[in-house]
């Protein structure tokens, strides 16, 4: 039986390629969620997926949880690999031993034939492409889950990088994106999971991220942003963006000579003549970035980063961004004093302020873990005091306690956590609190200056005197419509829609034990009293079956008892 695709779109019935793509999904997370589930019950010693078991490569040493789960996101393509990268910049909901194995994700997508990446270029530019390039490198320089990167040479000989989207990927995420979006819809409607972490909000921000990053015309206005917040830093370069020949699918930018960071550290000789001096740099053009302009490159993978011939670093990659608005660099900002004064009510109060603390047996765990935290790194002196740790262990609380922090500050936390392990790899002595030192006083002065006091104070007074102004006609109409008996009063009980479902489930429960024992009490009165003819041939049928239709409903009423008290 067919059912029309209008009449499927009406009972929401999902279409043919979707039910496909639920297969597939299942059956990724099937042959791999179960490796996940017997480590988790403790039990991966006992079934040795590494031997080639269910299509996992062969090798000698049993495969961890974060494995699993990195090999099923592989196998489930385009969407699912950036929802891992994307997810390890989560520390606050994904654990550091699984964060890291979701980092492995990059550059391990087989690149696209040359011959599908030159027709994009031709349709997205409308014209063959030797009227554009010189010459054009066949061989992608590098290839990654969403797009595909080829040198070459515009027509009047400037060398230059293009970036261009793989076939059909735009279609596959809008698909994947809509499914996701049905996933975190139930999981939100899920009074197991609902209490936990609000996930329709987290897949309308991982579907924004991952649409950004589709969308390679503003990957170039990033570029061009942070080059004009760098614009003063002669230490740092970013390439130019050939905005004639850019497009959605198509990026063209000057191409930049140099070694990448992970090769210098690498290198030991270069390493100690560069390393000191290139995790200052970069550590600098952070700090700027976050904290004097609030938006910053947060793909901090050594891989973006390239070192000159002359020194200088460049940066490459920005389709991966964040931002801080005034209101969230302040919290950033209140947190810091918060710790380096070393008081957990503040610490408490900071979260409660931006969102995180949802109850207040919330804000009571969190001062206490903050106070352990406190006493744990109390005494250290600046040059013992590692980033990296201490924000590790605040996420171990936040994970603790199933908080939920908002994306930019989780994503400039993971940010800064990654960058400050580069940075000690260039130089192990290496202090980002020192370096971070002066920005932070800046960014405070700038916040809380007079002049920000006196333009507050200017802009409160604007509204008291608009307050004052309106204020008398809004009391003259409120008194009117009392006056008329025109007010209404609603009240809303807060718990309203909870103590419904309660008291349908105990009416649900009540008439499931009236039935049941009414079954039990009453087949075998029927059988005493009431003897039709046959009656001796079809009582035992009758009755067995009755009494299997009580004891069924008598386990389930036990355990919907015992659902209701485990709640």
């Amino acid at each position: 039986m067919t059912t029309a695709p209008g009449l499927r779109q009406l009972l929401g019935l999902p279409s043919a390629a979707k039910r496909r793509r639920y297969r597939e999904i299942g059956s990724a997370l099937t042959r791999h969620g179960m490796g996940v589930l017997t480590n988790q019950l403790g039990l991966g010693w006992l079934v040795p997926f590494q031997w080639g078991l269910f299509g996992h490569p062969r090798r000698k040493e049993p495969y961890s949880t974060g494995e699993h789960l990195r090999m099923a996101l592989e196998d489930l393509g385009t969407t699912a690999i950036k929802l891992g990268q994307i997810a390890s910049a989560r520390p606050d909901i994904v654990p550091p031993q699984i964060s890291i194995e979701l980092e492995k994700l990059r550059d391990r997508v087989p690149p696209v034939p040359a011959e599908a990446i030159v027709q994009i270029i031709e349709q997205e530019l409308g014209c063959p492409l030797d009227e554009v390039f010189a010459d054009f490198d066949r061989v992608p320089l590098a290839a990654a889950s969403i797009g595909q990167v080829h040198a070459a040479v515009l027509v009047d000989g400037t060398q230059v990088v293009v970036k261009v989207r793989k076939p059909g990927v735009a279609e596959t995420v809008a698909a994947d994106l809509a499914i996701l979006a049905d996933l975190a819809r139930r999981a939100a409607q899920s009074e197991r999971l609902r209490g936990r972490y609000d996930f329709e909000t987290l897949a309308d921000e991982f579907a924004w991220t991952l649409r950004s990053e589709l969308d390679y015309v503003r990957e170039g206005q990033n570029a061009d942003r942070l080059r004009e917040i760098l614009a003063d830093e002669p230490r740092v370069v970013i390439p130019e963006i050939h905005w004639r020949y850019t497009t959605g699918a198509v990026l063209v930018m000057e191409r930049i000579e140099g070694t990448r960071i992970s090769d210098v550290i690498k290198d030991e000789n270069r390493r100690e003549a560069l390393g000191k001096e290139l995790a200052r740099t970069s550590a600098e053009v952070l700090m700027k970035q976050v904290f004097d302009a609030g938006f910053f490159h947060a793909d901090p993978h050594p891989g973006n980063f390239l070192v000159m011939d002359d020194g200088r670093i460049a940066l490459l990659d920005f389709g991966m961004v964040g931002e801080l608005d005034e209101e969230m660099s302040r919290a950033l900002l209140r947190l810091l004093r918060a710790i380096v004064r070393q008081d957990p009510n503040s610490v408490a109060d900071c979260l409660d302020r931006i969102g995180v603390l949802r109850l207040p047996s919330d804000r009571d765990a969190v001062r206490r873990e903050a106070r352990h935290l406190i006493q744990q790194y109390h005494g250290l002196s600046v040059d013992e005091f590692a980033i990296t740790d201490y924000l590790n262990d605040v996420m171990a609380v936040v994970r603790r306690h199933e908080l939920q922090l908002p994306s930019d500050l989780a994503l400039v936390l993971k940010t800064v956590a990654m960058s400050e392990g580069l940075w000690r790899q260039l130089d192990p002595h290496f202090n980002a609190v020192r370096t971070a030192e002066p920005f932070v006083k800046s960014a405070t002065l700038r916040m809380y200056g007079p002049r920000v006091f006196a333009d507050r104070a200017r802009d409160l007074g604007s509204e008291i005197l608009d307050l004052g102004t309106h204020l008398p006609g809004q009391v003259r109409r409120i008194a009117t419509r009392l006056d008329r008996g025109e007010f209404e009063l609603a009240l809303r009980h807060r718990d309203l829609d909870e103590t419904i479902d309660r008291l349908s489930g105990m009416v649900s429960r009540i008439s499931t034990a009236i039935v049941a024992a009414a079954l039990i009490l009453g087949l075998p009165s029927l059988a005493a009293i009431h003897e039709p003819p046959g009656w001796h041939l079809i009582a035992p049928v009758w009755f067995f079956v009755g009494s299997a239709v009580a004891a069924g409903l008598i386990l389930r009423l036990i355990w919907a008892g015992r659902k209701k008290n485990r709640r």
